[in-house]
């Protein structure tokens, strides 16, 4: 069995709460990827395993609490022996041997492996009487409370302090304020939004319709040119009415959020698109052929896949040791594998910069300076809500390249970077030369009257340059800037299958016919 040193009594174990994840570029869900290499299953089942304390009940007293590997048999045959010394940290970050009252306190576990895998784990636990609080694992509703964050930052002030970069880093400044007066959102009418009065019955025909035959509440936007012409919420319910004030899950729109905010970062010179992602966080390499680059996260080309994050590593400052682990079987460069880790790579190298929860820097650099006053996040894949109100507002920074009103988050030449790009470009031997980008990809759904009755067979549905990210919630966020129009949808889920992608389309089939002067 795995053993650890540290202050007298300490054990630890890796169980599997093995999270699947949802592949969200579509909005669908993905069939669970199973590694036909027995390293890569050995490797994955791994990581999967997390330190707990052992037993449920700790009060403090003369001694901190015993760790073990959750399935500490599986550890040790996959692994080998792996013996880890263990520190303890108080609340001032100072290194205590015993508990001082200076509750939280931190364990810091790392060791390597008989195969010199480089191992790092961190723990928060605090005394609670009759129950102990341990994380990295609060619930998702408390994954919103700034304390929480608070937990999360004495993680990362605890990491910055063991690799001496307290003082490495420029200060990560706000969003720039401008004279620029770059387009903001307002109410206001069709004529004036450059759509036909009459686009406006048929945009709440087709949302009437889709609320009718799913019963899922949503709230839909349509804005162009800084015009609001549409937004409505739909819900008959006696129950939980959904307002158009109601925030909604975003999922995978999370990503496009998280990017944006790595899109500041880049444009203050705080780290680049294709520097190595080991030029950061210290357990990747920095050359050779299991490098990839922030890039490469981005385009989900780094080798990691669904099963190698949850998106719940938010609240480990160490999390990406995990994905250090599976270092033996990357492919980096090899094929497109969308998943979640590769976001929580960015969070950490964002949070390692700045020693604060990247939760807070969304809510702080990005929410508030938007005015998205409805919104909030609990992780930086999938966990965010908003209002149709707030995610069009970011969708409009989006549309104006960087900017909203007289502020501006990241420059026009670094938007352009955000934008996708095929594979091939960096890639030439990838398996799939698709276009990706910094949290974002093209729409080019095709119109249903495509091919029939003189429409010319190639047309989509608003511009073939239409961008953003999918949802697995159903959620929509559509940019198209050749006709400067963003639409959105939120919704708490998609349980409809095929018949959510027919619903769609006759909805942006209404919003397409209703511009005036459309450009393909």
């Amino acid at each position: 069995m795995p053993r650890f040193i540290s202050a007298p009594r300490c054990n630890l174990r890796f169980s599997a709460p093995v999270c699947l994840c949802l592949l969200l570029a579509t909005g669908l869900s993905a069939k669970e990827y199973v590694p036909e290499d027995p390293l890569e299953k050995n490797l994955l089942e791994f990581v999967s395993y997390e330190i707990a304390v052992e037993g449920e009940v700790w009060k403090e007293g003369s001694h901190f609490p015993d760790l073990e590997w959750q399935s500490p048999d599986r550890v040790l045959s996959i692994i080998g022996q792996c013996p880890l010394v263990i520190r303890w940290f108080d609340k001032d970050l100072s290194e205590v041997s015993k508990p001082n009252g200076k509750a939280p306190y931190v364990a810091y576990l790392e060791g390597r492996s008989e195969h010199d895998q480089h191992i790092r784990r961190m723990i928060t636990v605090s005394p609670g009487g009759k129950a102990l609080t341990a994380f990295p694992h609060p619930s998702v509703e408390a994954s919103f409370d700034e304390n929480q964050w608070l937990l999360d930052e004495q993680q990362i002030a605890l990491k910055r302090k063991l690799l001496g970069v307290e003082q490495k880093y420029p200060k990560f400044k706000a969003p720039q304020q401008t004279n620029e007066n770059a387009p903001t959102l307002r109410p206001g009418t069709a004529d004036e939004a450059g759509f036909t009065p009459e686009s406006l019955v048929e945009m709440r025909k087709a949302c009437r319709a889709w609320y009718e035959s799913s019963k899922e509440p949503f709230i839909a936007l349509v804005a162009s040119h800084g015009i609001i012409l549409f937004h409505e919420a739909f819900d008959d319910s006696t129950t939980g009415k959904t307002t158009i004030d109601t925030p909604k899950h975003m999922a995978s729109i999370t990503k496009t959020m998280s990017a944006c905010l790595f899109a500041e970062f880049m444009d203050q010179g705080l780290i680049g698109l294709d520097d190595p992602v080991g030029k950061v966080l210290p357990d990747f390499p920095i050359e050779g052929a299991k490098t990839f680059t922030w890039r490469d996260t981005f385009m989900h080309t780094a080798g990691l896949h669904v099963k190698a994050g949850s998106g719940r590593e938010v609240h480990n400052a160490w999390s990406d040791n995990w994905a250090a682990n599976l270092l033996p079987c990357l492919k980096v460069g090899k094929e497109h594998k969308y998943n979640n880790m590769d976001t929580e790579f960015t969070g950490k190298a964002m949070e390692l910069i700045t020693g604060t929860s990247v939760l807070r820097l969304i809510k702080d650099h990005l929410f508030a300076p938007l005015g998205m006053t409805h919104s909030r996040i609990s992780d930086v894949c999938h966990g965010s809500e908003c209002t149709a109100l707030d995610a069009a507002k970011f969708g409009q920074m989006l549309l104006n390249q960087g900017a909203y009103g007289d502020t501006r988050f990241f420059s026009k030449e670094t938007f352009q970077k955000m934008l996708p790009v095929k594979l091939f470009s960096y890639w030439p031997n990838a398996k799939f030369d698709i276009p990706w980008g910094m949290g974002l990809t093209y729409f080019n759904e095709r119109d249903p009257r495509a091919g029939k009755d003189g429409v010319p067979a190639n047309k989509t549905l608003l511009s073939r340059k239409t961008f953003c990210h999918g949802a697995a919630s159903g959620a929509v966020l559509r940019v198209d800037p050749e006709n400067e129009v963003v639409v959105t949808l939120v919704r708490t889920k998609n349980s409809e299958g095929d018949a959510y992608k027919i619903n769609l389309a006759k909805f942006l089939l209404a919003v397409d016919s209703g511009i005036v002067n459309r450009k393909p």
